[in-house]
């Protein structure tokens, strides 16, 4: 997919207004071949930084078998649809870049596993607005840009 193929579609999502205030969620993911790997809840906090153009936002994924993970995410808008963001385990900066109802990020990041354990993944995530409250996410993770596993994200502005 390309992100200009969701130009004309609406709603239009965009991260700053969006990813502001309250918001929960859930994801499933699963294995290429399709078995469940986990289940989690999210919960989201954001704001937004009107002089610098910033979303601070901070989200907690509780994982079925009982280990969390919070990122604490600033993203920011640049020009022409294109965003960055930092979060304090990624390897560089994340990209994202927005188009109609579509919002596509990608970005590697250090991800704390059970047992204290963390691993290297690679993110590539597409997020859909459905409505003004409403977004659903497919992503995939992976290593060495090979995909192993794909989540299925719902979130819902509160």
């Amino acid at each position: 997919m390309a992100i200009e193929d969701f130009r004309e579609t609406r709603p239009i999502f965009l991260p700053e207004q969006f990813f502001v205030g309250q918001i929960e969620g859930w994801a499933v993911l699963e294995s290429l071949v399709g078995g469940l790997l986990k289940r989690a809840t999210i919960a989201a906090h954001g704001e937004f930084e009107t002089d610098t153009q910033t979303v601070i936002f901070t989200e907690t994924y509780i994982f079925d078998d009982g280990h969390c993970d919070t990122m604490h995410w600033t993203i920011r808008k640049g020009n022409e649809g294109k965003y960055t963001g930092l979060e304090n385990r990624l390897e560089g900066e994340a990209l994202g870049e927005q188009a109609g109802c579509a919002f596509h990020w990608k970005y590697t990041r250090d991800t704390p596993q059970p047992g204290g354990k963390s691993i290297k993944l690679n993110f590539d995530d597409w997020f859909y607005a459905i409505d003004d409250r409403a977004c659903i996410v497919r992503g995939s993770a992976g290593r060495a840009g090979i995909p192993f596993a794909t989540a299925h994200i719902t979130y819902r502005k509160l």
